[in-house]
């Protein structure tokens, strides 16, 4: 923190510069001044974080330049000094806003104290501030998803001028998704974001900022980050999304694919790309084993269009018929008897004949969610059962549904139920109570 010392008696200048430790204070003289005139033109030059001034000086006294530099930014802190018979001017500084006072002879001891509590203050406030321009930020991001993901309130996006706000010119959109082939691999990835909220995300900004490449990661959805990044690096996606992929690998041991789409300059070109990477998404299931899927790099329009129609005609005829894919309902009859076992899509897909990436597919299209959300719904369903109905431990609930790790059995219950299994039971139990209270009706 910088500090402008203000005093027309050089003697004190020299004194408040050698006594006080400001290298252990975190704070560094950048100047002294011994009229208010001359304080103000370097408060102006320099703009110092703390200034501690003398109320009496020939020409423009202390209070006036409190109110000076008040009048041009309220936010650097002032601590005055005056002689014990200069009482009322103290009081008159403090309603000007001076932050504390220190009465001559000073007391080094004293003046640390204050500084330490002005140094407080202002810390407190830089960190109000930088959550206020956070909260900013996600309510722009939020716009911004909520804008790519429905094609709604393009008007609203325009009138608030936030686009020119970000200086968004060309930019593409990566689409990030974990790709877990075994049940216990889903859990360790799950287990990494919620012990470690936002750590895949901070990973992604890191090493975009490293790059110096703008971006804006959306993490709304569960496995699945979305970025869109000012396109300095047309012609190189692949690269950067295979660099992407071996940090992510690198760093959390969790397997990813990779999609990314073409380019785009404009705020209303946002959703159509959104729309690409999703169907890119969709052309991996079909396609087979990959990592990495682009637009214009493995994946053409046509391809696409092809998948889209596809898609729709199965879906229709889905609807029409009102009943689920041999597959998915196989799918589901081997999770409910086998829940417990750390199933993997090899086995799983072995036993139903179909491929692993278009049996995923085909069991979110039909359920609404990923085969291991399912899996963990239908887990976490029996685990209820046993809160409800047995007298066993939350350790020995977590090892009878499957999960080996009891810490992280609590943390997904809590996530996914808002309560703790332990409080689950006990609001079951009080329930029961209520109930069992109640008068039998005549």
């Amino acid at each position: 923190m910088k500090v402008l010392l203000v005093d027309d008696e050089i003697f004190t200048i020299r004194m408040l510069q050698t006594l006080i430790p400001w290298e252990q204070l975190g704070m560094t003289v950048i100047g002294y001044a011994q009229s208010g005139e001359e304080a103000y033109e370097k408060t102006v030059r320099e703009h110092p974080d703390i200034i501690i001034s003398d109320i009496k000086m020939p020409g423009m006294s202390g209070l006036e330049f409190l109110r000076k530099v008040h009048h041009y930014d309220e936010t650097i802190k002032m601590i005055l000094m005056s002689a014990y018979a200069d009482f009322s001017y103290i009081k008159e500084g403090m309603k000007l806003g001076c932050s504390d006072y220190i009465l001559k002879p000073m007391d080094e001891n004293e003046l640390e104290q204050v500084l330490g509590k002005v140094a407080a203050e202002i810390k407190g406030e830089q960190k109000r501030m930088e959550a206020v321009k956070k909260s900013a930020r996600q309510l722009d991001r939020m716009q911004i998803y909520r804008y790519m993901c429905t094609g709604r309130g393009g008007r609203k996006f325009e009138q608030d001028g936030l686009w020119e706000r970000l200086g968004i010119g060309e930019y593409f959109l990566f689409m990030i998704q974990t790709a877990s082939d075994t049940i216990d691999e889903y859990n360790d990835s799950a287990n990494i974001e919620m012990g470690q909220e936002g750590y895949i995300t901070r990973i992604l900004e890191s090493l975009l900022q490293k790059k110096e490449i703008e971006n804006l990661v959306f993490d709304y959805e569960e496995g699945i980050w979305t970025i869109l990044i000012q396109d300095k690096y047309a012609g190189k996606r692949e690269e950067l999304a295979a660099e992407l992929l071996e940090e992510i690998k690198k760093l959390t041991g969790i397997q990813v694919r990779i999609y990314f789409s073409g380019s785009g300059s404009k705020m209303e070109e946002l959703p159509n790309l959104y729309d690409q990477v999703k169907d890119l998404s969709n052309y991996s299931f079909y396609v087979g084993e990959g990592e990495i899927f682009g637009y214009g790099y493995n994946c053409k329009q046509q391809d696409l269009e092809t998948v889209r129609q596809l898609d729709e005609k199965r879906s229709g005829n889905g609807r029409s018929k009102n009943r689920m894919t041999q597959a998915v309902q196989k799918g589901i009859e081997l999770i409910e008897n086998r829940y417990r076992e750390n199933l993997s899509l090899d086995e799983i897909c072995g036993e139903i004949a179909v491929s692993k990436t278009y049996f995923c597919y085909l069991f979110k299209r039909e359920t609404g969610m990923s085969f291991w959300n399912y899996l963990t719904s239908v887990r976490l369903r029996h685990a209820k059962e046993l809160l409800e109905t047995s007298e066993l431990r939350s350790y020995e609930v977590a090892l009878l549904v499957g999960y080996d790790n009891p810490s992280y059995f609590s943390k997904l219950f809590k996530k996914c139920e808002g309560i703790s299994p332990n409080e689950y039971r006990r609001l079951v139990i009080s329930e029961q109570n209520i109930v069992a209270e109640e008068p039998a009706k005549p």
